[in-house]
């Protein structure tokens, strides 16, 4: 049925254009999502915005309270080491069966052309370009995966990376590149285990900086009643 679709494509436009409002910050922790708000700023019918926000919440962007309705989620250290773990135990499993499937004739042409595109941005002051550009590697170590259901795992969790590193943590790029450089390689030469050890090594490597940075700025911990502030629109 064609009704069908179209409102699909609605509600995954709000939702999309909400997420992105968060992840930039535009939409603070804290802040009140109200339905009749949105709509009117995104230009959509209230049902499309309902189902935006109970997707967030799914995703981990708001939390619902008995009296606030959808609130903004307040990020804490706790949430960050989740964010972690949960990267640990996708993406490294992630390396190292795309390691091999390169043994078994997969193309790794993409992979590298997003490596080149990072380290040509390394050294630039387009932080956008460069975060982008990092997440483009990423994304084509799951796709050489050949594995569908591991590539939108890590959808969401790379979305709240994103939340995460809008959050003023700073990552050294020469490093970076370093450690994209070693990890494309043992993948692209169909070694499994190295692959597994580099991305481990990788993914702790950020954990460190981001904890040390965000610590002081983020509570500790999760609270059960989300702080509640009105969002007006623009």
């Amino acid at each position: 049925m064609p009704a069908a679709p179209a409102a699909r494509s609605l509600t995954i436009s709000a939702y999309t254009k909400i997420r992105d409002r968060i992840i930039s910050g535009e939409l603070a922790p804290g802040t009140w999502l109200r339905e009749r708000e949105l709509s009117a700023e995104l230009k959509v019918s209230r049902v499309p915005v309902r189902e935006a926000l109970f997707q967030l919440e799914t995703n981990g962007f708001t939390t619902t309270g008995p009296r606030h309705g959808a609130v903004v989620k307040q990020l804490t250290i706790q949430d960050v080491n989740e964010i972690f773990d949960i990267r640990l135990s996708i993406e490294v499993s992630a390396a190292s069966l795309a390691a091999r499937q390169v043994v078994s004739g997969a193309c790794t042409d993409s992979l590298l052309e997003a490596l080149a595109l990072a380290e040509a941005l390394a050294s630039s002051d387009d932080e956008h370009g460069k975060a982008q550009a990092n997440v483009a590697i990423h994304d084509e170590i799951f796709k050489l995966t050949g594995n569908e259901l591991l590539v939108s795992m890590i959808r969401p969790v790379a979305n709240r990376m994103r939340w995460l590193f809008g959050n003023a943590v700073h990552q050294d790029s020469g490093q970076l590149c370093l450690e994209h450089r070693q990890l494309c390689e043992a993948i692209c030469e169909g070694q499994a285990e190295l692959a597994s050890a580099l991305a481990t090594a990788h993914i702790e490597h950020s954990r460190r900086p981001a904890i040390s940075q965000l610590e002081g700025k983020l509570p500790a911990r999760r609270s059960t009643e989300p702080r509640e502030t009105r969002w007006e629109g623009n």
